[in-house]
Parts: C-alpha cells; structure tokens; sequence
C-alpha cells in the first residue's frame, strides 16, 4: 500500500470518528500534517487544536476499530464505490472553492470529468406537480443538450425528474445523496442510480450505510450548489430544503434561478418568493444560459488542470456551444464579416451558415448590420 492510499484510509477512519465533521478533519491535518499523524496524536495535543470541539475529541478516543472500516470497505466493493479524498485528482475542482466547506473525503459511484464543472443544478419538492415535473424534465434535457451537467439530490419528484431529463438528452449527471450509498435514496430508484452511475457520478461524504436523517440534508444542499455554476429550483413550499439550497447558493454567489407556477398551488409560493427576492425566472433553458452570463467561477479545463492557475469562464453561452457553432462564432470578429465569407471558409451550405448566424444572434453573442454582415456583440 502506498503512501496516498495510507493517508486515504487514515482519512476514512478520521471522518468516521462520532462528531468529527470535514472542517474538523481539515484542522487537523492542517495542524499535524497528515490525517495519520492526527490519529496518533496524544489527547493532550488534540485538545490544542482550534475547532476541535468536545465531542470530535471523544470520538477521537474511540476511532472505528479494524472490523469497522472492513465493513466499509467491503460495501463500497460490493457498490463500486471509491473513496475520493480532498488531495485527489479527481477530487471535484468546484468543491475546493467551499473552503471549510469543502468536504475532506468522498464517496464516489461513477466518474467526476473535468467539463462537469459546467454544471447547473436544477431541483425542487418531493411533493411536485405533473407541471413541475415536466418542466424539470424539460429544463433540465435542454441543458444536458447544450453540454451542461445536470446536477440534483435524485430525491423523489423534481430531483429525479432532473436526472432522467438529463439521461433522456443522453447528457451527464451528478447526484449529491443525503445518505450512504448502500441506501436506495427512494423505493425503486435503483435503476436510476445505475443510469447516473454510468453517465455521471453518485456522491456522498457520508458512510455507505448511513440513514437519510433530516440533519443530512443542510449539507448535502451545499454541495449541491457547491457543484454547480448556477441553481434553478421549479417548484418549492414556503419553507422547503430547496429554498435552503438556493440561499446556499446565493451565499457562495451563485446564480439563483426559479420557474413560476400556478398561483393557487403551495409548491409555487416557494419559487414566487425567490422571483420576490431577485431570483431570475425561467420560462426555458435559454433563460439559464443568459441568466448565468460572464461568470467568475474558476474553472480548470481538461487537459489544463496542472498548467498553472484554473482559468475564469469567460462566457457560459460560449460554452453552451456545439462544435459547429463555436467554429462559426470564432470567424465573426470585432469587424463585420460578410456570410459569404464564412461560407467559403467553413465550406458549409449557406443554409446551415445562416441558421447557425442566427442562433448565435439569438443568443447575444453577435449582430447582424445590414448587406448580411456580422460581428461580435
């Protein structure tokens, strides 16, 4: 066993302690320099630690014996599960950004790529309307057709509408889980875990066999916008888990997205209230992609995540685009162009030229002038 799988164990025995949450575990490797080297540590030394309270110090006392972490390791097997510490490669890049927030290990069914920091979560109630149901489906197909992933809890309703309109689009997905993952989150959903599994990623930092508990939810919730470029909640009660996702996200300056629904029904009074409250409403997947804009988020692109400081987005409708519409788009410059010379040098017909001129326009990314002249916005 090397050294990085000692200290990912290590990790894994540290963050199944009783009363030692991520922050707790990053103060502590950050004190002692390794995750081995807090387990070993004397009781007298860990009580020195900041932000290591009470009970992260009994815990620690009485960490998970050999028998413990078996059964652990023997259910993430048994769920081609892996584990993912914070210090892996394939630790998620937008996770890192939550700073104590972060979590300090994962539990991983699937694979997190690089361009899955494009991502928009759309979620909402359990107890949803056919309407929001649809329109989860709808939105959610759409943005996985642009190149989004598509990200949600796969809870009962709109959650796992989301999912299944980003499978149908035969888009990615990720699904943030407030239990282990040897719980099903919902009764036969375990064919919907397998489709995510294989297009996307089942995550938790909770141990495999751990109870979807109401006290698991808050911070599942930030991971969920923590993934994610920008949330868009269909529908929601007054008071309801999403609207806790959505202030998460505004809290870490994400975009903030609702659906409107039908004015006598209660699972709308949430998304009205964030409308209410500066929210951007949403009538399709259009609306996403402007409402996100110029964003800040750093972003690490495939290929580039070790050539020096992760690059900012520029523009998420430059993103959004497919191969053709980017290669058009990159002719148009800050001086007009005339069609006929993007038609020469794409070698397209003139007809896919001017419809793929005019998506592009639609989009704000370019405008027309006149005599069939074009430049960037």
């Amino acid at each position: 066993m090397d050294e990085h799988q000692e200290e990912t164990l290590a990790l894994l025995r540290m963050t199944m302690c009783r009363g030692v949450s991520s922050a707790t575990a990053f103060a502590l490797v950050e004190h002692f320099g390794s995750a081995q080297a807090a387990l070993q540590a004397p009781a007298h030394e860990l009580e020195a630690v900041e932000g290591v309270g009470a009970g992260a110090l009994n815990g620690l006392r009485e960490p998970p014996d050999d028998a413990d972490m078996a059964r652990e390791l023997e259910l993430m097997e048994r769920h081609r599960v892996r584990l993912v510490p914070f210090f892996s490669e394939d630790y998620p890049p937008p996770l890192k950004h939550l700073d104590r927030g972060a979590p300090a290990l994962l539990r991983m069914r699937g694979d997190y790529r690089r361009e899955g920091q494009l991502a928009v979560a759309v979620f909402g109630s359990r107890h949803c309307s056919t309407y929001g149901r649809q329109q989860a489906s709808r939105l959610a197909a759409d943005l996985a057709g642009m190149g989004f992933t598509i990200v949600s809890g796969m809870a009962y309703g709109i959650d796992s509408a989301a999912h299944r309109g980003a499978l149908t689009a035969r888009g990615r997905t990720l699904a943030v889980l407030g239990c282990g993952l040897a719980k099903a989150p919902s009764p036969g959903d375990e064919e919907l875990a397998l489709d995510i599994a294989e297009n996307g990623a089942l995550l938790s930092e909770l141990p495999m066999e751990a109870p979807p508990r109401p006290g698991n939810f808050p911070p599942r919730n930030r991971l969920i916008s923590g993934l994610s470029l920008g949330v868009v909640v269909v529908e929601a009660a007054g008071r309801s888990g999403a609207l806790i996702t959505a202030r998460l996200a505004g809290e870490q300056g994400k975009a903030v997205f609702a659906v409107p629904g039908n004015v006598d029904s209660p699972t709308s009074r949430g998304c009205h209230q964030l409308i209410r409250d500066g929210a951007v409403l949403v009538e399709n997947a259009r609306d996403v992609v402007d409402g996100l804009g110029p964003l800040s988020a750093p972003i690490e692109l495939a290929g580039r995540a070790h050539e020096g400081p992760a690059r900012p987005v520029e523009d998420a409708r430059v993103m959004a685009l497919n191969e053709r519409e980017r290669s058009i788009l990159d002719l148009v410059g800050p001086s007009p162009r005339h069609i006929d010379e993007i038609v020469t040098e794409t070698q397209l017909a003139p007809s896919i030229v001017s419809s793929t001129l005019l998506t592009l326009e639609i989009r704000g990314l370019i405008q027309q002038l006149a005599g069939q002249r074009y430049v960037r916005s």
